[in-house]
């Protein structure tokens, strides 16, 4: 069983079906440690963040927001983005609430694949849990999917959930 899962999250119905498998595999192992990964692809670097402190952030796609909020200050792209990490943030904290589990909340930055294989083997974890990207052939032909990446680069298990 896996002790310490990372969850790839950009509040897509496949990262959502992707924390909720998480959840239940933690659910049967409360001694496991669970970490949910956003990743910022607009920041170059590869800073890491946890929740409070936020210095990445991801786009939200759920019922509440579906575009980004727009800064005030044009010259405060870490307002904006600050903006973005709490309601990521917020969004997975409320996954986590209703199941009654806890789990690290952590912003990546940089190209999805890359940041979160790098997050897997600085946290030497078991496994991380993907959703399916829901993208046609036609798109995965031209960039491909990260999960099928992640499957190739990851230093540990991958789990892509459908």
């Amino acid at each position: 069983m896996f002790q310490k899962m990372i969850v790839g999250y950009d509040g897509s119905e496949g990262s959502r079906a992707a924390l909720e498998k998480a959840i239940s595999i933690l659910q049967l192992n409360q001694n496991a440690k669970l970490l949910i990964a956003y990743v910022n692809e607009d920041v170059v670097g590869e800073e890491i963040a946890y929740s409070g402190q936020p210095l990445g952030s991801a786009p939200i796609l759920d019922d509440m927001t579906t575009t980004p909020p727009v800064p005030n200050d044009p010259e405060s792209p870490r307002h904006f983005a600050r903006d973005y990490a709490v309601q990521m943030s917020d969004s997975i904290q409320a996954q986590l609430d209703e199941h009654q589990v806890s789990g690290d909340i952590v912003a990546v930055d940089g190209h999805p694949t890359r940041a979160l294989a790098e997050l897997a083997e600085r946290e030497q974890a078991d496994a991380i849990i993907v959703g399916n990207s829901g993208k046609s052939s036609f798109q995965k032909f031209f960039v491909g999917s990260v999960s099928e990446k992640l499957v190739k680069e990851s230093p540990c298990s991958v789990l892509v959930v459908k």
